[in-house]
């Protein structure tokens, strides 16, 4: 069995480890009737407008900054720094901001750390009777550290493989607040052939729950399978399985186009599907642009999400040296020695 043959298995199976006693604790767990059943959905909010104009289709494809969110695993194909800064105004008073930066250690290991702030807006306060007690403004922070590191056992001339661990402190406030601490883990794997193409296997929100009062209530634990095939230079296809602790599972799906003009500027639209978001009119829909220059790319992504509106995402990445996409490479993997650049 060929190495990333193996290792997607192997992390497919600590995901199924990991998920058994977890539907065990209640059966309505990976399912619809878990609709309500865990807390922080803002750790479910997508990060990066590249990602959200594909759909949330990316844990297959995250090679820069925000690999820390969708896959940390990805962190250790970014240059020698990659950082991302992203804005999104979500539905009504509701934005988010997140900022995240990664630096190579040495050519086989990356470390990465980043922040996400929301901010809801200013709510009435009231109590039972219904009299006014003034205001409050619910807000969620969430910080990670992470580390990604190349598999080198199970890398070659032909495939990459690389697994990565992400630690978070998770602090929410209602009126009460609370905190929380978490943890991710992925596994990636690069395949250089005729075809190229990329697997993943990510569990998300590993940890316990939040208490705003006396009982706890948990995260929304996720797991996460993902796939990318590059099946013509400038196309990439996507799509991730997702089994969530709090819904039913779902299928993304994502395609980016790209017209390079030249070798350090490339133009991308995008598009893609969340089926968990279906229902009347356009929602699961999305659809986005980006443009990169040299260190920079800045990229946008529209999504509908029917009756209750539509949201704005954008995000502004440095890559430094520039970026090449994977498969657009000179020296088809990145755990050798890159010649000219320091890693002190």
């Amino acid at each position: 069995m060929k190495a990333d043959n193996k290792t997607a298995l192997a992390a497919a199976l600590l995901a199924l480890t990991l998920a058994s006693p977890v539907a065990a604790e209640d059966p309505r767990y990976f399912s619809s009737k878990a609709a309500g059943t865990t807390t922080a959905d803002f750790l479910n909010l997508p990060i990066g407008a590249r990602a959200a104009g594909m759909g949330g289709a990316y844990t297959a494809v995250s090679e820069e900054a925000s690999a820390i969110y969708w896959n940390p695993a990805g962190l250790v194909q970014i240059p020698k720094l990659s950082a991302i800064f992203m804005r999104a105004q979500y539905l009504e008073e509701i934005s988010y901001q997140y900022a995240a930066y990664a630096h190579r250690l040495s050519y086989d290991s990356v470390v990465a750390g980043s922040v996400m702030l929301t901010d809801i807006g200013s709510i009435t306060q009231t109590d039972i009777s219904g009299n006014t007690l003034g205001s409050f403004a619910p807000r969620d922070q969430v910080f990670t550290l992470s580390y990604s590191k190349a598999i080198l056992e199970f890398s070659d001339k032909d495939i990459d493989v690389s697994i990565g661990v992400s630690a978070k402190y998770i602090k929410s406030q209602i009126v009460d607040s609370a905190k929380a601490y978490a943890g991710d883990i992925g596994v990636m794997t690069y395949n250089f052939s005729d075809i190229p193409y990329r697997l993943s296997v990510v569990a998300t929100n590993l940890g316990g729950g939040l208490t705003y009062d006396t009982e706890s209530n948990p995260i929304p634990l996720t797991f996460k399978l993902g796939a990318a095939v590059n099946p013509f230079r400038n196309l990439l296809v996507a799509t991730d399985v997702v089994l969530p602790k709090h819904n039913k599972p779902s299928v993304r799906l994502g395609a980016e186009l790209a017209a390079t003009p030249n070798e350090l500027t490339r133009l991308c639209v995008r598009a893609g599907l969340d089926t968990q978001k279906m229902g009347d009119g356009v929602g699961g829909l999305s659809m986005g642009v980006g443009a990169t220059m040299h260190f920079f790319s800045l990229d946008y992504a529209f999504v509908p999400m029917g009756e209750l509106g539509s949201t704005h995402r954008i995000s502004l990445t440095f890559d430094f040296p520039f970026r090449s996409p994977i498969f657009q490479r000179r020296d088809r993997t990145i755990f050798t020695k890159m010649k000219g650049i320091s890693f002190k």
